[in-house]
């Protein structure tokens, strides 16, 4: 039995833009999240994901606004994350138009919160991601 091959694009954005950099270090502009979406949509992505890298280093929501202009460009499934701390900002991450929310940093921090979410918006649109970082020496860290 053979898998089917997905492609399923991340964009990383620090709010309103898509920035890109090694390790989440010198991020530079990448460019319009809406219009990267659009242009994913019409080449076949499967799915997309967007993440807001800045919200939890910044201590505040994703921006829901980069999420309602990028689902607006799309007819595949948006996942969106970033900064998600609390049902009530997951649940605003599916209004704002996302289908799928992940989860990052409180994941790790308070894993409860992975089983609040699928209790309020079902386990099928609730996942966990987890990104590292390696030093110099070869140590690993969560981010």
């Amino acid at each position: 039995m053979s898998l089917a091959h997905r492609i399923i694009p991340c964009l990383d954005t620090d709010g309103e833009r898509v920035v890109k950099g090694v390790q989440f270090v010198n991020l530079r502009d990448a460019g319009d999240p809406a219009a990267l979406a659009a242009r994913y949509n019409i080449e076949g992505a499967d799915e997309l994901v967007v993440l807001d890298i800045a919200a939890s280093r910044d201590h505040r929501p994703t921006f829901l606004e980069t999420i309602r202009r990028v689902a607006a460009e799309l007819a595949i499934p948006l996942t969106a994350g970033g900064g998600v701390a609390t049902v009530d900002e997951g649940r605003a991450i599916l209004r704002a138009g996302a289908d799928k929310l992940t989860v990052n940093t409180a994941a790790i921090r308070h894993p409860e919160l992975l089983t609040a979410l699928a209790a309020e918006i079902g386990s099928q649109a609730v996942s966990a991601t987890a990104g590292k970082r390696s030093s110099a020496a070869g140590a690993c860290r969560r981010v």
